[in-house]
């Protein structure tokens, strides 16, 4: 079976999914079926990409090509039962609102991969948000509507995921300019962004909290974690301990969402 290589894509996709079940607190047959349906279009990418490079970009036929062919015999239609399955009991129009959202980001990250531009930073801020609508799904499921918790949730994880992004690229390119000065600037441009976006959460938090002062938490939490990730930027790592560390952070940050949401 072939697999999404990002894996800070998984953490995006399932925390808010899972934050989202403790917040709801009902757990349904409908429930399991959207997590099959969430696990099924973003593991559909890369066997798409994989017969689309035959198709478009390899001249000559790949073994992986055969793999990726057989995947999506029983992903598809396993996606269109989950698919009839959810419409038979929820409300319609926001079920589409959801599923376009995902085939359309799905569709934009395979043509962007065939043109070779899959590291697009626009594509990950995009996906960002993507994937965090998984915990829309969940409200959709469990009170068949958008639960206002549900919006706050997916804004508290989404702009931690895209201040993560951000950040993760701070990193990349850091260690690509102490290979090659000449990409100093463009990672000095990076870090900048990445700050500015950390900074973005507190000034929200800040906005947030004369209204109602928990809200405040996530946004803080997750701006000056960012920070302190650019703090240590210069400090050599190994990519597989800051991505364990980014983990646990976003963890802690959707135990946090969730606790405030709680209330």
């Amino acid at each position: 079976m072939l697999l999404p290589r990002e894996h800070g894509a998984w953490g995006m996709l399932l925390i808010p999914f899972a934050a989202a079940c403790l917040l709801a607190g009902r757990w349904t047959s409908d429930l399991l079926v959207a997590l099959l349906a969430v696990l099924v279009v973003f593991v559909l990418r890369q066997p798409l990409i994989v017969v689309g490079r035959q198709r478009w970009v390899w001249r000559d036929p790949r073994p992986e090509t055969e793999l990726a062919r057989r995947d999506l015999l029983w992903e598809i239609p396993l996606l269109a039962g989950c698919g009839l399955w959810l419409a038979v009991s929820l409300p319609l129009i926001p079920l589409l609102l959801l599923g376009g959202m995902a085939a359309g980001l799905t569709g934009i990250a395979v043509w962007m991969t065939l043109h070779n531009r899959q590291r697009s930073l626009w594509l990950q801020l995009a996906s960002a948000f993507g994937l965090g609508s998984s915990a829309l799904l969940v409200s959709l499921v469990s009170t068949h509507q958008f639960e206002t918790w549900a919006w706050w949730l997916w804004i508290f994880c989404s702009l931690h995921s895209l201040s993560g992004v951000l950040t993760v690229h701070a990193r990349l390119d850091q260690m690509a300019s102490a290979r090659n000065p000449r990409l100093q600037e463009q990672a000095r441009r990076m870090r900048w962004g990445a700050a500015a976006a950390a900074l973005a959460q507190l000034a929200l938090g800040a906005a947030v909290a004369g209204a109602n002062w928990p809200y405040a938490i996530p946004f803080v939490f997750s701006g000056l974690l960012h920070l302190v990730e650019l703090w240590r930027i210069h400090k050599p790592e190994p990519l597989k301990r800051v991505g364990f560390r980014a983990l646990a952070i976003s963890l802690l940050h959707a135990t946090a969402s969730v606790a405030v949401l709680a209330r």
